[in-house]
Protein backbone atom coordinates (compact mmCIF):
# COMPACT_ATOMS: atom_id res chain seq x y z
CA UNK A 1 0.00 0.00 0.00
CA UNK A 2 2.72 2.43 0.99
CA UNK A 3 4.71 1.79 -2.21
CA UNK A 4 1.65 2.53 -4.36
CA UNK A 5 0.97 5.70 -2.38
CA UNK A 6 4.54 6.98 -2.74
CA UNK A 7 4.65 6.06 -6.43
CA UNK A 8 1.39 7.92 -6.98
CA UNK A 9 2.68 10.98 -5.16
CA UNK A 10 5.91 10.94 -7.17
CA UNK A 11 4.05 10.59 -10.47
CA UNK A 12 1.78 13.49 -9.51
CA UNK A 13 4.79 15.66 -8.72
CA UNK A 14 6.32 14.92 -12.11
CA UNK A 15 3.08 15.58 -13.98
CA UNK A 16 2.37 11.96 -14.94
CA UNK A 17 -1.25 12.18 -13.88
CA UNK A 18 -2.47 8.91 -15.38
CA UNK A 19 0.11 6.89 -13.45
CA UNK A 20 -0.49 8.96 -10.33
CA UNK A 21 -4.20 8.18 -10.59
CA UNK A 22 -3.57 4.46 -10.97
CA UNK A 23 -1.15 4.19 -8.07
CA UNK A 24 -3.06 6.43 -5.64
CA UNK A 25 -6.32 4.59 -6.30
CA UNK A 26 -4.59 1.26 -5.76
CA UNK A 27 -3.10 2.56 -2.49
CA UNK A 28 -6.52 3.76 -1.32
CA UNK A 29 -8.16 0.45 -2.26
CA UNK A 30 -5.54 -1.54 -0.38
CA UNK A 31 -5.65 0.81 2.59
CA UNK A 32 -9.41 0.48 2.87
CA UNK A 33 -9.22 -3.26 2.25
CA UNK A 34 -7.16 -3.80 5.38
CA UNK A 35 -8.78 -0.95 7.32
CA UNK A 36 -5.51 0.98 7.66
CA UNK A 37 -7.09 4.34 8.44
CA UNK A 38 -3.83 5.97 9.59
CA UNK A 39 -2.74 6.41 5.94
CA UNK A 40 -6.14 6.95 4.35
CA UNK A 41 -6.25 10.71 4.98
CA UNK A 42 -2.79 11.22 3.46
CA UNK A 43 -3.78 9.29 0.33
CA UNK A 44 -7.02 11.27 0.03
CA UNK A 45 -5.07 14.53 0.36
CA UNK A 46 -2.73 13.43 -2.42
CA UNK A 47 -5.73 12.46 -4.56
CA UNK A 48 -7.16 15.94 -3.90
CA UNK A 49 -3.87 17.46 -5.06
CA UNK A 50 -4.05 15.32 -8.18
CA UNK A 51 -7.62 16.49 -8.86
CA UNK A 52 -6.48 20.09 -8.46
CA UNK A 53 -3.66 19.46 -10.92
CA UNK A 54 -6.11 17.95 -13.42
CA UNK A 55 -8.51 20.88 -13.02
CA UNK A 56 -11.23 19.05 -11.10
CA UNK A 57 -11.73 21.40 -8.13
CA UNK A 58 -15.09 20.02 -7.01
CA UNK A 59 -13.73 16.49 -6.73
CA UNK A 60 -10.56 17.84 -5.06
CA UNK A 61 -12.69 19.58 -2.46
CA UNK A 62 -14.77 16.45 -1.86
CA UNK A 63 -11.60 14.37 -1.31
CA UNK A 64 -10.01 16.96 1.00
CA UNK A 65 -13.20 17.19 3.05
CA UNK A 66 -13.30 13.39 3.33
CA UNK A 67 -9.70 13.43 4.52
CA UNK A 68 -10.55 16.16 7.03
CA UNK A 69 -13.42 14.10 8.47
CA UNK A 70 -11.04 11.19 9.01
CA UNK A 71 -8.45 13.41 10.70
CA UNK A 72 -11.07 14.89 13.01
CA UNK A 73 -12.53 11.50 13.90
CA UNK A 74 -9.11 9.96 14.56
CA UNK A 75 -7.40 13.10 15.92
CA UNK A 76 -4.65 13.10 13.26
CA UNK A 77 -3.72 16.77 13.62
CA UNK A 78 -0.83 16.85 11.14
CA UNK A 79 -2.91 15.40 8.33
CA UNK A 80 -5.71 17.75 9.42
CA UNK A 81 -3.39 20.68 8.84
CA UNK A 82 -2.64 19.40 5.32
CA UNK A 83 -6.34 18.87 4.57
CA UNK A 84 -7.18 22.40 5.74
CA UNK A 85 -4.37 23.81 3.57
CA UNK A 86 -5.75 22.06 0.49
CA UNK A 87 -9.23 23.35 1.28
CA UNK A 88 -7.81 26.86 1.77
CA UNK A 89 -6.10 26.73 -1.64
CA UNK A 90 -9.30 25.54 -3.29
CA UNK A 91 -11.31 28.31 -1.59
CA UNK A 92 -8.77 30.87 -2.71
CA UNK A 93 -8.95 29.58 -6.28
CA UNK A 94 -12.71 30.19 -6.31
CA UNK A 95 -12.20 33.65 -4.69
CA UNK A 96 -13.82 32.68 -1.38
CA UNK A 97 -11.49 34.66 0.87
CA UNK A 98 -13.58 34.01 4.00
CA UNK A 99 -13.37 30.21 3.64
CA UNK A 100 -9.70 30.40 2.67
CA UNK A 101 -8.93 32.44 5.79
CA UNK A 102 -10.91 30.04 7.98
CA UNK A 103 -9.09 26.98 6.62
CA UNK A 104 -5.68 28.69 6.78
CA UNK A 105 -6.30 29.60 10.42
CA UNK A 106 -7.34 26.03 11.22
CA UNK A 107 -4.25 24.68 9.43
CA UNK A 108 -1.98 27.04 11.35
CA UNK A 109 -3.57 26.08 14.67
CA UNK A 110 -3.23 22.34 13.98
CA UNK A 111 0.33 22.74 12.72
CA UNK A 112 1.28 24.57 15.93
CA UNK A 113 1.16 21.29 17.89
CA UNK A 114 2.98 22.05 21.16
CA UNK A 115 4.47 25.30 19.90
CA UNK A 116 7.40 26.87 18.13
CA UNK A 117 10.19 26.60 17.52
CA UNK A 118 10.75 22.88 18.10
CA UNK A 119 7.27 21.41 18.26
CA UNK A 120 5.50 22.53 15.12
CA UNK A 121 4.71 20.87 11.80
CA UNK A 122 7.04 23.37 10.18
CA UNK A 123 6.04 23.00 6.51
CA UNK A 124 2.30 23.36 7.15
CA UNK A 125 2.85 26.02 9.82
CA UNK A 126 4.87 28.22 7.48
CA UNK A 127 2.61 27.61 4.47
CA UNK A 128 -0.48 28.52 6.51
CA UNK A 129 1.31 31.58 7.90
CA UNK A 130 2.22 32.77 4.41
CA UNK A 131 -1.34 32.26 3.25
CA UNK A 132 -2.65 34.19 6.25
CA UNK A 133 -0.30 37.08 5.49
CA UNK A 134 -1.48 37.15 1.86
CA UNK A 135 -5.12 37.05 2.96
CA UNK A 136 -4.62 39.82 5.51
CA UNK A 137 -4.94 37.66 8.61
CA UNK A 138 -4.38 39.23 12.02
CA UNK A 139 -1.63 38.77 14.58
CA UNK A 140 -3.95 36.44 16.47
CA UNK A 141 -3.60 33.99 13.60
CA UNK A 142 -0.28 32.77 14.86
CA UNK A 143 -1.90 29.59 16.14
CA UNK A 144 -2.25 28.21 19.61
CA UNK A 145 -1.38 24.80 20.96
CA UNK A 146 -4.17 22.29 20.56
CA UNK A 147 -5.41 21.14 23.92
CA UNK A 148 -6.00 17.43 24.42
Amino acid sequence: MRAYWLLGTAHCATGNHAEAERHLNEALTRCRGINLVEFEADILIDLARLRTATNEPEEAEHLAEEALRITERCDYVLQGADAHLELAKLALARNDKTAALEHARAARTLATCDGPPDYTYKVAYEEAGEMLRKLGGTEGDEGTPKSS
